[in-house]
C-alpha cells in the first residue's frame, strides 16, 4: 500500500495559499511545503499536524490521504 498526501491539491482547490495555511495552522510554511512536496516521509508527519490541517481546510482527515495498492511481481496485489 502506498499512502499519498493530498494537502496541496485540497489547499489549491480551496484557494488557500501556503502562507494562509501557515497562519491558520501555526505550522511553518517550510514544514507545510516539505509535507506537500513529499520531502517528509508519511510516517514522520505528526497526527496532530494532519488534524489541524484538515480542520483548517474544512475537510475530513481522511480527505488528506490517498491510498493506492502496491503490486509486487510474482506475488500479486497487496
Amino acid at each position: 500500500m502506498i499512502i499519498n498526501i493530498k494537502i496541496k491539491e485540497l489547499r489549491e482547490q480551496k484557494g488557500i495559499s501556503l502562507r494562509e495555511l501557515e497562519n491558520l495552522t501555526g505550522i511553518s510554511r517550510g514544514r507545510l511545503a516539505d509535507i506537500e512536496n513529499k520531502k517528509i516521509q508519511t510516517d514522520k508527519i505528526l497526527f496532530v499536524e494532519m488534524v489541524v490541517i484538515a480542520e483548517n481546510l474544512a475537510c475530513s482527515i481522511l480527505d488528506l490521504y490517498e491510498l493506492t495498492h502496491l503490486e509486487l511481481k510474482g506475488i500479486g496485489e497487496i
